[in-house]
């Protein structure tokens, strides 16, 4: 019998449409049902995440977990809040019970190296789940099942400069405001944004500040920049590189009685992946667009790719989600599968 246990996360399409295309991937990866049930069936997982007080993790985990769980998987399921140090215990705890494979959503891109490596010593098969591991290590996993975070960082800039084209504004004052920078997602994303706005003198990304993915730190830290660059004319863009973040930002500005919008004066505020209080922001004026970056899916194909792979299957090194700037032109179209 399953178990969890969790230690210390054209035409316009109608919304119900829309969630079966992104589901799809799911339907289009796996092998048939009954096939995976049946090689999947009691295969003991390790599943391993990050920070499960965030939705958006939380959601994932419960996603794979019950996915797995209906292909007939036991999952075993731990957690740390951005701490290598216990994470890399974990994994030598899942080697130590002899786990079959172990599916970790990694803390640190570059401290779940030597954990990797004693797992693909033990002979124990791992999937990364939405936060790379640091590039070069890819013989020592089976797959990586994520979005392409350097394009979402592109796509943000994108979106970034978008806002501020309609905004009538060709200069601008960027604040940053991120998840973990030590994970893998975040470095990347950065990286895509910088390439993009590095190109035009007239944007300045002004601040950086890493929140780990929190709505609380994100509200305190969006506070500070705003009260930091008010006697400098303010700040005319901030990103929050997750939804939750990005409604942090809009709290702290709602607060500091900072108008939000695309007028010249306002702040205008750019998301990182699509979550219920995103999609309102945006129908609301608030937030001017965010990514469909979508837990559930992730969640969904993972366990459909680790069940392809006792099944016998081997999947390419990424197993690449597809990504969309979502604003009110299109917001219609994803709230259904960005409300979870």
């Amino acid at each position: 019998m399953s178990q969890i246990q969790r230690h210390s996360r054209p035409a316009k399409l109608r919304p119900k449409l829309v969630t079966a295309l992104v589901m799809g991937l799911a339907s289009a990866l796996a092998v048939s049902a009954p096939a995976a049930a049946q090689q999947a069936k009691g295969k003991n997982i390790a599943y391993l995440d990050t920070i499960p007080v965030v939705q958006f993790v939380a959601t994932m985990s419960k996603t794979f977990v019950d996915r797995a769980q209906s292909l007939g998987m036991v999952v075993t399921t731990s957690s740390q809040n951005f701490d290598p140090a216990v994470q890399s215990q974990q994994v030598d705890d899942a080697i130590a019970r002899k786990a079959d494979m172990i599916v970790v959503m990694p803390a640190s891109e570059q401290a779940i190296i030597p954990a990797l490596t004693r797992a693909k010593q033990a002979g124990i098969p791992v999937v990364v789940i939405n936060s790379p591991a640091k590039e070069g290590s890819e013989d020592l996993y089976v797959t990586v099942v994520s979005e392409d975070f350097v394009e979402m960082g592109r796509l943000a800039a994108q979106a970034i400069e978008e806002a501020l084209h309609k905004a009538g504004r060709d200069a601008a004052k960027v604040a940053l405001v991120t998840g973990s920078l030590q994970e893998g997602v975040g470095p990347r994303r950065l990286q895509g944004i910088k390439e993009v706005l590095g190109k035009n003198p007239k944007i300045q990304i002004v601040a950086v500040e890493d929140v780990q993915w929190r709505t609380d730190l994100a509200e305190k830290a969006a506070g500070q920049l705003l009260a930091r660059f008010a006697g400098q004319g303010g700040i005319d863009v901030a990103y929050g590189m997750a939804d939750n973040v990005a409604v942090g930002i809009i709290h702290a500005a709602e607060a500091a009685n900072v108008p939000l919008g695309l007028e010249k004066g306002k702040l205008i505020v750019v998301g990182g992946n699509c979550m219920k209080e995103g999609i309102n922001a945006i129908k609301d004026g608030k937030m001017y667009s965010t990514e469909s970056q979508i837990p559930t899916r992730t969640g969904t194909v993972t366990a459909d790719v680790v069940a392809e792979y006792f099944a016998g299957k081997k999947p390419a090194k990424w197993t690449k989600l597809p990504v969309e700037i979502i604003t009110k032109d299109n917001v219609a179209k994803w709230e259904t599968p960005c409300s979870f």
